[in-house]
Order: structure tokens, then C-alpha cells, then sequence
């Protein structure tokens, strides 16, 4: 064959799909749970080109999803749109969620038991 002089390629490596998939249109709440007893920072937010945004986003408000963007590695980013005023932005899938309220963390069994 013509490659047979070219090294063998390896496949790269895939990313875990562990952030939520969402289609254009649903809506969803902000992922943004405080941490701690730090103050409230903004969520994560960019324009279209990229650029981080100010923004007054807080943890538990409805958007619905405009449109979304891959991007490869770093994951899916979605243009949101806040019902509550129309604002829109980008923003990366993992601080969104399908629920308004945050899923409980999942309790383990007392003593290592089993149930």
C-alpha cells in the first residue's frame, strides 16, 4: 500500500460525556450552586466571539436553549436565552440543568452496607 512507510496512527482520546445534552428550543435552569462561604461569583458567561460577560445570572433561573456550538474537547457550549428579560449569551452545558431544583447527592449506605 502507498502508507505503509507512515507509523501507525493512534485515535484520540475521547472526553467522558458526563455534561447534560440539550436541543435547541428546550429550556433549562442555571447550574450555579454558591460554594461555601464564598461570595457569589458570576456565572461563566461569553458573547459570541468568546469573550467573557458581566452578568447577573444566579443559580435555579430558567433559560431556553437558542442554539449550540461544539467544541471539540472543552465540550458543548449553548446560546441561552433568560425568559425572564430575552438577555442572551453562551455558556458551557455543565452549568446548565434539566431540573429547577439541583439533584440531591446521592446518600451511601451507613456502615458500608449494602441495601
Amino acid at each position: 500500500m502507498a502508507f505503509d512507510h507512515l507509523p501507525p496512527s493512534k485515535p484520540v482520546p475521547r472526553r467522558a460525556k458526563t455534561g447534560p445534552v440539550f436541543c435547541v428550543g428546550w429550556r433549562a435552569f442555571v447550574h450555579w450552586p454558591p460554594r461555601g462561604l464564598q461570595a457569589v461569583e458570576p456565572v461563566p458567561l461569553t458573547d459570541t466571539n468568546g469573550k467573557p460577560l458581566a452578568n447577573d445570572l444566579a443559580d435555579g433561573q430558567q433559560v431556553e436553549i437558542v442554539s449550540w456550538r461544539p467544541r471539540s474537547r472543552e465540550g458543548v457550549l449553548y446560546q441561552v436565552r433568560r425568559l425572564a428579560d430575552g438577555t442572551e449569551w453562551w455558556v458551557e452545558a455543565r452549568y446548565l440543568r434539566r431540573h429547577a431544583l439541583p439533584e440531591p447527592a446521592a446518600e451511601s449506605p451507613p456502615n458500608g452496607t449494602q441495601r
